[in-house]
């Protein structure tokens, strides 16, 4: 299986990431065909090398642009640029991160939010470039060593703030922190959210063999030398898979019209998945079994969650583990259009499984006023 390693030595932004991809051997020229993809145009990127002591990584200058963006704007862009569906998801993923943290730091609805330095369209950049990178390069699993941050105040368009920015710290929350007494925005909140999407559960790289190392270098002129440092390699003492969090309530005393919009309150907030099945409860009664599969990240928002929308008293928690195909999702042409198609595939590469979106066929089904058994084997039938 491919790992990357992500080593912060002194922080992380998405340009850093995306220029250490480059110099570990993401083609420059790949990077800029993926971005001219976008409906705006392209600021001139030109890569640098530069030195910090005596290691010599990669900087990109990015020339100075006027576009900015909304958030709609930039949701817009994803979902319309011509790229592979899963480099969109985690582009998605990460701006979504970025907003979620942004909306909770400031007290108000997604809605209303808007953008200052993050409007900018070098965000997009970063955000779509490291996912096209990771995408490009293979990788099935990323880990990070501790995250890097300043102290002190720095200067931002909202006037002076602690460093580092609450928005960074919300993004960071659960995950390991190392700070530096240096007043330098040492993690951006793109390097925060690229982090905080990519390194799924248990965060202790297992043993590999380093095929690729890439220096992505910023400009800061600090006691450290300012580089973000990974490594690319194979290992074969992981699962396919990570660890999760399992909870479960048993509720016999709400109206059973409520449980599945219930349900979907739960996803919204992270899970994984969330079930509910009949139980028999003391004294005979029938109940539900509330049962939700959660990662670390999003186990404080399920629970709030739970404890908001049900009227348990009280939950469980146990740590498990689950083994998972290694998912690819294509957009396939089929004669009724395009719809998405996820590939599962085993530790040798091998497809085993497919599945089409619902939704695609949904919405054909009824573009096209058939059936929608009729339309998915019809389809099924083409993709093999």
């Amino acid at each position: 299986m491919k790992i990357i390693y992500i080593d912060p030595i002194f922080g992380i932004s998405g340009d850093m990431m995306l220029a250490a991809l480059i110099h570990a051997g993401y083609p420059f020229d790949e990077l800029i065909k993926t971005l001219k993809k976008m409906p705006y145009p392209l600021p001139e990127i030109t890569p640098e090398k530069i030195t910090h002591g005596i290691i010599e990584g990669l900087h990109l200058n990015i020339e100075q642009s006027h576009i900015h963006l909304t958030i709609q704007e930039m949701e817009k862009v994803i979902e319309d640029i011509d790229l592979d569906e899963g480099i969109k998801e985690d582009a998605r993923a990460i701006l979504h991160i970025i907003v979620d943290a942004e909306s909770k730091i400031h007290g108000i609805s997604k809605d209303e939010l808007h953008f200052h330095e993050l409007s900018n369209i070098d965000t997009l950049i970063d955000i779509i470039g490291v996912a096209a990178g990771i995408n490009y390069m293979g990788i099935d699993r990323v880990y990070c060593g501790p995250v890097p941050c300043g102290r002190g105040t720095i200067n931002t368009s909202h006037g002076i703030i602690p460093n580092p920015p609450p928005v960074t710290l919300e993004i960071l929350s659960g995950m390991k922190l190392v700070f530096y007494d240096e007043a330098l925005e040492l993690t951006t909140p793109t390097g925060a959210a690229i982090v905080k999407h990519f390194v799924k559960g248990k965060n202790t790289p297992p043993s590999m063999s380093i095929e690729k190392t890439g220096y992505g270098a910023g400009t800061y002129k600090a006691s450290r030398p300012d580089i973000l440092r990974i490594f690319i390699g194979e290992s074969n003492d992981i699962h396919q898979g990570d660890d999760v969090w399992v909870i479960e309530t048993d509720i016999d005393d709400m109206d059973m019209e409520y449980i599945g919009a219930v349900s979907d309150r739960i996803r919204e907030a992270g899970a994984i998945d969330c079930l509910f099945f009949p139980v028999y409860m003391k004294k005979g009664r029938l109940g539900i079994r509330l049962s939700v599969i959660a990662r670390d990240e999003h186990l404080e928002n399920i629970k709030d969650a739970i404890f908001t929308e049900t009227t348990t008293f009280g939950i469980r928690l146990r740590r498990d583990s689950r083994e998972v195909l290694k998912r690819e999702i294509k957009k396939i042409e089929t004669s009724f259009g395009p719809v998405r198609v996820k590939y599962g595939s085993n530790s040798k590469g091998d497809y085993i499984k497919i599945h089409i979106e619902f939704d695609d066929v949904k919405r054909l089904a009824e573009e096209m006023n058939i059936p929608y058994r009729t339309l998915y084997d019809t389809i099924k039938k083409e993709i093999k």
